[in-house]
């Protein structure tokens, strides 16, 4: 796992080959297989380890603090890229083959797991009474836009950004009558 995240964080997906992995990994080709059908599926359980990590640490930053939660999903959206380079080869090209190569089901699971976060977080922010008066669903909507908003930062141009997702922040913490 460690040799796939480094290479493809590196070289991307198709610039990593399976030789490369486990070669980097200290293990035989047909030992990779072993674990893996292919250099896709290691990148798909990196996904999933990768997620599962933000997600905890995300959900522990916003019950510790959730005066700023909301900061917080929008700081880690837009952030999401340059935080983990990994996850910029999983949102590109080639990583979105992969993804679109999943069963309608698994596409399916993946896209629950960020709803079952955006969930327990206004969950715990509804407890401590910050939560944004706004629909789950959009939150979840605007939360992924700020993800490729994020990745495209430099097109955007990192003022502008930087400036809509203060004023985007703001908006979401305002307390409605």
């Amino acid at each position: 796992m460690a040799a796939g995240r480094e290479s493809f964080a590196r070289r991307g997906l198709r610039g990593t080959s399976v030789e490369e992995l486990a070669r980097a990994a200290a293990i035989s080709k047909g030992a990779f297989y072993r674990f893996f059908d292919g250099k896709e599926a290691l990148l798909l359980a990196l996904l999933s380890e990768h997620e599962q990590q933000v997600h905890a640490r995300l959900e522990a930053a916003v019950r510790a603090d959730p005066a700023r939660g909301v900061a917080l999903l929008v700081e880690e959206s837009v952030h999401a890229a340059e935080r983990d380079p990994l996850f910029a080869v999983l949102m590109s090209e080639e990583g979105m083959r992969v993804l679109a190569s999943l069963s309608p089901a698994e596409q399916q699971e993946l896209m629950e797991r960020d709803v079952r976060l955006v969930r327990r977080v206004t969950g715990a922010l509804r407890r401590a009474g910050a939560a944004p008066d706004v629909p789950e669903r959009v939150l979840l909507g605007l939360l992924r836009s700020l993800v490729f908003a994020g990745m495209h930062r430099a097109e955007i141009g990192e003022d502008l950004l930087s400036e809509t997702t203060a004023w985007l922040t703001d908006v979401l913490r305002e307390e409605k009558p």
